[in-house]
């Protein structure tokens, strides 16, 4: 067995855990999981049912993560490779409102322990936006200004075939259109699944309904993508996204012309193009003349 490692102890001045991923872990007690995968920024642990994220700082917090402070996820990520396996543990360290967490990672040579008493829960729920809040931020125009098209995944074929066939089917949302999407493109999450997710969102800020909400769910009941994206889908169809996307939403009820612009800017610097391809998503949503009726139908 390996050798204790680095302990880091009471690390939870700057650690976030994501209330979806909290919810899962207070119901469990303790989250046997392997490192799937592991980035710059972050790593993904695969816990059998679902994968958990794990970054760096409050403004990283994904909807399924959990967020460390610089040091301590420095020290964590340096030790490890894909396939260790890892050990979430729950406390309470003075009432069940106060959730402390302990990760144990087995790296080699040596095992490497993180504590995280009282660690800060944000609620990621996606909020809503009026179509008067939307209508004065000038989103479309942003987007378009940025970029958004040019820098996703749809950029080029055989996605962009893929993106003219969805916009231009008549009835709107077709089923084999939407099919066609998910898990469409390269990446561990897609550009099709990012695209779909973007209007999936922007269908529950805006209170459009959940058509395209259902079908996806239906049609991932018999189309396979990545466990990344199907993560991500998880998390979107139970009500949570990324900070940043709570971040864009609060600046368009503001009406911040700043702080949308930089909302954008985060988004976009999500991978090689997940960001762009999200955000072209929802200025295509923006853009359908349907959906636009029916929110304000809805509305």
């Amino acid at each position: 067995m390996n050798d204790r490692g680095p302990i880091i102890r009471n690390a939870s001045i700057s650690s976030y855990i994501g209330a979806y991923v909290e919810r899962q872990i207070r119901q469990k007690g303790a989250v046997r999981a392997r490192v799937h995968s592991i980035f710059r920024n972050g790593f993904n642990l695969d816990c059998g049912d679902r994968l958990v994220f794990v970054g760096k700082s409050e403004e990283g917090l994904s909807a399924i993560g959990l967020a460390l402070g610089s040091e301590a996820f420095e020290l964590i990520r340096a030790a490890l490779s894909v396939g260790d396996a890892v050990r979430i543990s729950a406390f309470f360290a003075q009432s069940d409102k106060d959730l402390g967490l302990t990760l144990t990672c087995y790296t080699r040579p040596l095992v490497t322990t993180a504590t995280l008493p009282a660690i800060r829960s944000v609620d990621l729920s996606i909020p809503h936006v009026s179509a008067e809040q939307l209508s004065r931020s000038g989103l479309s125009q942003r987007l378009e200004a940025a970029g958004v098209r040019e820098r996703s995944g749809f950029a080029l074929p055989p996605l962009s075939g893929l993106y003219e066939k969805f916009v231009d089917t008549p009835e709107g949302l077709a089923e084999e259109t939407v099919r066609s999407l998910i898990g469409a493109g390269v990446g561990l999450t897609p550009s099709g699944d990012d695209f779909l997710q973007g209007m999936i969102l922007f269908e529950r800020i805006t209170g459009s309904g959940t058509r395209l909400a259902d079908l996806t769910m239906k049609l991932l009941e018999r189309r396979s993508t990545t466990d990344i994206s199907m993560a991500y889908y998880r998390a979107l169809l139970g009500g949570y996204a990324n900070t940043a996307w709570i971040e864009l939403c609060e600046a368009i009820r503001s009406a911040d012309e700043a702080r949308t612009i930089e909302a954008i800017r985060r988004i976009q610097a999500y991978g090689a193009t997940s960001g762009s391809d999200s955000l072209f998503g929802v200025l295509t949503f923006l853009k359908q003349a349907n959906w636009r009726l029916l929110w304000e139908k809805e509305s």
